[in-house]
């Protein structure tokens, strides 16, 4: 990652947190009226508008962020309390708490699904400002465009291939709400990017990573792997990944804190045990408020945080991380071998007999067993050790 990109999201991190400490000690949200709201309907501006119930639960937790978001003065945020300003609820159909939309001339554009985050509530009214089609991307806004979001992805192309162009424009459309696209078709600009069209690069902010796909001429194939690309090494489970996580079909390791400043000191903590086992396991930090039946679904005390379990998709076992031990890297790991090595039984819900049988290692997916997929695994290979 250049030091640009870096500087860029040290400087917004930096802003919301002076947000925050501007905002934290009113901690009262500061709507807007109905006729706020109408005027920035008839004017046609970008507008993201939030529909809250003050002491509902989900809409207090997003309260901090969206005041430190409203205070960065990036975007225009207007909140709506839906108990006082009922009609206009009604009229705009909401129908759960909070929800949240991109308004543009005149109706609402689009739903925001994400994290309760102010970063992220600010990336999705800036990128969903752009035009539909991918941006151009030249010698003079490659930099800044890479570090203008946590996930982006370029197509660097001849200008004559139109059917890879195309391909791309889709996928990008399907995904617009989540990611940034650009288009370069410079070959200067590719050259100097270390890669030869027509080929997309993912760059990935969260761990300075970077992702190829050179296949445009396979059909459908771009956008499994924009799917995968995107995927974050520790990222937050919402509406818009939850079922594409699923499908990977992979262990998913849930890691639960009520407020985002509990979530981000797990991604920060577990960072690393996550991202050595990134291509064996999906591990995701929830918002319980956001995804309130998976804890019970997991077996766990609804009242009792941080808390962990593993989901071993490939034959619907749960297990259950200790409630007694921290829920930390080395734990984690130390467990995790338990777990595979057969030692700890899958959680079983309450009323349900089950015998469990051949609790020793699996590889989802493959059927294979990879030693290397496991947490706490550690093996000789060639002299070195690999995770």
């Amino acid at each position: 990652m250049s030091r640009t990109r870096s500087s860029l999201s040290w400087s917004l991190s930096l802003l919301l947190w002076m947000a925050m400490a501007v905002v934290a000690p009113a901690r009262a949200w500061d709507h807007s009226t109905p006729q706020d709201l109408e005027q920035a309907v008839a004017s046609g501006e970008f507008a993201l508008v939030a529909f809250v119930l003050n002491d509902e639960p989900k809409s207090a937790s997003l309260e901090p962020e969206w005041l430190a978001a409203a205070a960065a003065g990036t975007e225009r945020l207007l909140s709506i309390d839906c108990l006082s300003a009922a009609e206009t609820c009604a009229r705009y159909d909401i129908a759960s708490y909070p929800s949240v939309a991109l308004f543009h001339s005149g109706k609402p554009v689009s739903p925001y699904r994400g994290a309760r985050q102010a970063s992220a509530l600010l990336s999705f009214a800036a990128r969903r400002k752009q035009p539909a089609v991918p941006e151009a991307v030249d010698a003079g806004n490659i930099a800044a465009f890479k570090a203008a979001d946590e996930i982006v992805f370029i197509a660097f192309l001849d200008p004559q291939d139109h059917a890879s162009a195309a391909e791309f424009s889709d996928v990008a459309a399907r995904y617009r709400d989540e990611f940034r696209f650009g288009t370069s078709k410079d070959i200067a600009v590719a050259e100097a990017e270390g890669v030869r069209a027509p080929v997309v690069v993912c760059y990935r902010l969260d761990d300075e990573h970077s992702a190829t796909f050179s296949s445009l001429d396979s059909t459908g194939k771009l956008d499994a792997w924009v799917q995968e690309a995107s995927r974050s090494v520790l990222g937050d489970l919402t509406l818009w990944n939850r079922q594409r996580l699923l499908d990977r079909g992979w262990p998913m390791v849930y890691l639960f804190a009520p407020t985002e400043s509990e979530r981000q000191e797990l991604r920060q903590t577990l960072y690393k045990f996550a991202k050595s086992y990134y291509d064996s396991l999906t591990s995701v930090v929830v918002d319980p408020l956001e995804f309130p039946e998976l804890m019970g679904q997991m077996g766990l005390d609804a009242n009792v945080f941080p808390a962990g379990a593993v989901h071993q998709l490939s034959k619907d076992r749960i297990y259950r991380y200790p409630r007694d031990k921290p829920l930390d890297s080395r734990g984690i790991q130390r467990w995790g071998l338990d777990v595979y090595q057969g030692r700890i039984k899958p959680w079983t819900p309450p009323g349900v007999t089950t015998t469990y049988e051949d609790l020793g290692p699996t590889r989802v997916a493959t059927g294979r067993v990879s030693l290397r997929s496991f947490p706490g695994m550690k093996i000789k290979i060639s002299g070195h050790d690999e995770l």
